[in-house]
């Protein structure tokens, strides 16, 4: 690589690389927090519209699935305009998305919530996106870190959206619009507003920064599915994913019914919610000191602790369920965030963003499938039953890092 025109050419390219994280940093907050301010009451909304339980669960199902098909077309977009343009187009379809539900509330009309949750869903794709996107704009081994913090953003707006809700729905109200509408409000807001925050990022597009060892590596789209990191990454986050939503869908099913009150349920839920987000950048710092494998192992490690600890808690016991859920967000974020960084390294960088949304897509609509099979699971085989099937889908990336454990210690070596 040839050395900077320039002697300060590296602290200028540092210091836009900061500006351009603050500004995708701003963008994920927003926007999570205009999510979950308008997905916590989807499913109350749902089922006043038609008093089914069954179709109670389906805004977030929908939502799942939006999020999948999304990650595909936001990555299109991000090699063709670069993120900016890109990041700002979709977010502006979720405010139009949330507006959707606004109107959805207002008239009663199910078939409107639905396509509005569709469409929030997909605006949330360039949130999940967004991890990588900051990650470019950064050294590969810088990259753990930063992939850490934007999860973490996520976590701002995961607490935040439902602490909105009581402003929102008195907004909602002096609008002559049902309370519940008030989130989705919220959404549409926030959603415009993070569209803006990426003017302050820097221009980028993927193929202007190539990876120092994309040379060495199959150019194809097909050919990086057959890595080793590659295929280690994505089982990784598929099981993760479908084991994190298995349990956690039906947990506040299982607490209640055990005799708990909402109290209860929130705070159980809260340890789960603490233990996916909060942690995150501790979960990066790990991946960049010690490796992505690793890490990913003392996820599954996590994970597996979680699911047995579910299984033979005894319902009564809120200490015990909110360390069990606590452990089950934890392993997802040390898997996610590990895995994360495999998939930002290593790759020619416009195959690498088409990879990372085909990932990306694969692992939401495993999570939505996830979400969807748990409430049947739960009614035939029981909560730790529940646990025990999701702790079988360990088994697979855990198989599969056996399989390449020849390769896997090349990488820590390298990389580690």
């Amino acid at each position: 690589m040839a050395a900077p025109a320039h002697p300060h050419a590296d602290v200028e390219g540092d210091s836009t690389a900061r500006r351009g994280t603050r500004g995708i940093f701003a963008g994920v907050a927003l926007a999570t927090c205009g999510v979950f301010a308008g997905v916590t009451m989807a499913p109350v909304v749902a089922y006043g519209i038609t008093g089914s339980t069954f179709l109670a669960g389906m805004p977030i199902a929908v939502l799942l699935a939006g999020a999948g098909i999304g990650a595909s077309r936001v990555t299109a977009l991000i090699s063709r305009y670069g993120h900016q343009k890109a990041f700002a187009a979709v977010y502006l379809l979720g405010a139009g998305a949330c507006l959707l539900a606004t109107v959805a509330v207002a008239t009663a009309s199910f078939a409107l919530l639905i396509l509005g949750l569709a469409g929030i869903g997909m605006g949330h794709a360039a949130n999940q996106l967004a991890r990588y996107a900051a990650a470019e704009l950064h050294s590969e081994q810088r990259r753990p870190t930063v992939i850490g913090w934007m999860v973490w953003a996520q976590a701002i707006g995961a607490v935040l959206g439902p602490l909105s809700l009581s402003l929102a729905g008195r907004v909602a109200t002096g609008l002559t619009l049902p309370v519940e509408a008030g989130g989705f409000l919220v959404g549409v807001v926030l959603f415009a507003v993070a569209a803006a925050s990426h003017g302050r990022a820097p221009g980028y597009r993927a193929a202007q920064q190539p990876s120092p060892d994309a040379a060495a590596l199959p150019a194809p789209a097909a050919s990086s599915w057959r890595l080793p990191t590659v295929q280690i990454a994505v089982v990784t986050m598929a099981a993760a994913f479908g084991v994190m939503f298995l349990v956690m869908t039906v947990t506040p099913v299982h607490v209640h019914s055990a005799g708990h009150g909402v109290a209860s349920v929130g705070a159980i839920m809260s340890a789960h919610t603490f233990g996916m987000f909060a942690l995150a950048p501790l979960a990066g710092w790990l991946t960049g000191r010690f490796g992505s494998v690793p890490v990913i192992a003392a996820g599954l490690a996590a994970l597996l602790l979680a699911t047995v600890a579910g299984a033979t808690a005894p319902a009564e016991s809120q200490p015990l369920l909110a360390a069990a859920l606590f452990a089950l967000g934890f392993g997802w974020c040390l898997a996610f965030v590990a895995a994360s960084a495999l998939l930002s390294r290593g790759l020619v960088p416009t195959v690498r963003v088409r990879l990372q949304g085909r990932v990306e897509a694969l692992t939401w609509i495993s999570g939505s499938g996830a979400a969807l099979s748990s409430g049947l699971l739960l009614g035939l085989v029981g909560f730790s039953g529940v646990n025990l099937l999701a702790c079988g889908l360990l088994f697979a990336p855990l198989a599969v890092i056996v399989v390449h454990r020849g390769v896997v210690a090349q990488y820590r070596v390298r990389h580690a």
